[in-house]
């Protein structure tokens, strides 16, 4: 469905449920709710955890095909003009804009060679928290490495870096942190990502200015039973009797 027809098939249901008497509502509102509810879907069946078939990202073709428009890649992503706070041997990177979680990373570091000089190598990405880096940083068989055809380096979670002074500024992109044991060099950090969903935006004065949900078409009808529940509460209407029934979901 397209912004605009998810935007009358809301209000078609929402007709139904309050007997015909329901108020028109203008095309900000019924974008802002759609947003809204097409946020809560990717919360709700991105983890298994959140779901009552406990299917995540990719456990399912459905789950794999309904997130599918949210994959995204950055190769060769940029260093951080800001390095504040690295630990030691570490390197802040920027993540896109629009990234919400990491789902692979690629990384190759330098090393050694005897006839060129150094060859680039494809190192094991470990995410540590920072309890696991103040034990595994002195531990020679857990710390980062690179040696013959095997390496890995640590990645640990950072936050952007925020304008304190001016808050009108926004802050830069969020930030990864890549850390070696200072023997070899990151060459080149690559990640496959999810996005944040573009905002759904419903024009049905000028439709050329819609912005269609970008997930995949067969979640469109839940996202919608959602955004119907979502406005019932915004109204301070009564709950529908019969609740949204996507426990059978697939």
């Amino acid at each position: 469905m397209t912004a605009n027809q998810m935007a009358t098939d809301l209000e078609i249901r929402l007709d139904r449920a309050l007997s015909f008497g329901s108020p028109g509502y203008e095309d900000f509102e019924l974008s802002r709710v759609l947003t809204q509810a097409e946020f809560m879907y990717v919360k709700k069946y991105i983890s298994g955890l959140t779901n009552p078939k406990g299917y995540g990202f990719e456990e399912t073709e459905a789950r794999g095909q309904g997130f599918s428009s949210l994959i995204q890649s950055a190769s060769n992503l940029l260093t951080s003009a800001e390095q504040g706070g690295t630990f030691p041997n570490g390197t802040f990177y920027d993540l896109p804009e629009d990234f919400m979680f990491t789902i692979q990373e690629t990384v190759y570091v330098d090393r050694p060679n005897c006839s060129t000089g150094a060859d680039n190598l494809e190192a094991l990405v470990q995410v540590v928290s920072h309890d696991e880096y103040n034990r595994y940083k002195r531990n020679v068989y857990r710390k980062p490495y690179a040696k013959g055809y095997d390496a890995t380096v640590f990645r640990m979670y950072f936050s952007p870096q925020i304008n304190n002074l001016n808050p009108t500024v926004d802050s830069t992109p969020k930030r990864h942190e890549l850390i070696t044991d200072g023997t070899f060099n990151i060459v080149e950090y690559s990640i496959r990502y999810l996005m944040n969903p573009p905002d759904i935006v419903v024009d049905r004065q000028n439709p050329d200015n819609q912005r269609n949900c970008i997930l995949d078409e067969f979640t469109h009808d839940t996202i919608v039973d959602l955004a119907r529940d979502l406005m019932l509460e915004i109204v301070k209407e009564q709950k529908l009797d019969a609740e949204i029934d996507i426990d059978n979901f697939e």
